[in-house]
């Protein structure tokens, strides 16, 4: 007998920001890829170095495949988009995704990225919280989380995330890991330091493992145009298919 999910093709849940923006979550589907690469577009070039180390206009074809054409089992996602006042769907708003490790099923990395007028209301708290829970249903025991070894507000964010949660260091790069048998906090603590507040709602330092690994690796060998010559060959590896 198969598994029931809640966190499946027909998921779709409605919620009303702070600002009164209404909200829809529901899965990342392949149609997503236009809805995808306008909310690139809505980020401010700041959001968008943080999620991918340069101010990256737009993603290639075989990005936006690799983003959006997933078997949501591996590698899970939910979009957050705008909900129009005729119940129809708008713009992209966040999206949220986890990605199992390679070598280990049981772990897995998460990232989270919301536009800017978004932002600061608890979006990308509430979208981390539900992949948590599509994780701990789909057997995922921990999620494992790299970020700048100096960021003490990151530390802080994980440490509020779980009661048990481990550290190890390699150079600049830290790895926070942690289970998930309890749900993750909508937003941070109201005692937790500000830059751990901030990392909260700028969730976009995290990454899902294969990109982070991109970005570590060339970040700091290429610039400009050489950079992303370099992320489109490798992305073009993920798929096997060239744009």
């Amino acid at each position: 007998m198969g598994r029931t999910l809640a966190f499946e093709a027909d998921y779709n849940e409605d919620v009303t920001l702070p600002s009164g923006l209404r909200v829809r979550l529901r899965l990342v589907r392949p149609e997503d890829k236009r809805r995808m690469q306008l909310g690139l577009a809505n980020m401010s070039p700041q959001s968008r170095y943080l999620r991918f180390f340069t101010d990256k206009p737009r993603l290639s074809k075989s990005e936006l495949a690799y983003l959006t054409e997933i078997d949501q089992e591996s590698h899970f996602a939910i979009g957050a988009v705008e909900l129009l006042e005729d119940g129809t769907e708008g713009e992209g708003l966040g999206i949220a995704r986890f990605i199992r490790l390679p070598e280990d099923a049981r772990i897995a990395e998460p990232a989270v990225a919301v536009v800017d007028r978004a932002q600061g209301q608890g979006l990308g708290g509430l979208l981390m919280t539900r992949i948590t829970e599509a994780a701990r249903e789909r057997d995922v025991q921990a999620f494992r989380s790299e970020f700048l070894a100096w960021n003490d507000g990151a530390r802080e964010l994980f440490k509020s995330m779980s009661d048990v949660v481990s550290f190890t260091a390699d150079g600049t790069v830290a790895v926070a890991e942690y289970p998930i048998s309890r749900q993750l906090p909508v937003a941070a603590p109201a005692d937790t330091p500000p830059r751990a507040r901030d990392f909260m709602d700028d969730i976009l330092k995290m990454t899902a493992s294969r990109m982070l690994q991109v970005r570590r690796r060339f970040a700091t060998l290429f610039s400009g145009d050489e950079l992303w010559g370099t992320l489109k060959r490798l992305a073009e590896d993920f798929t096997g298919k060239p744009d």
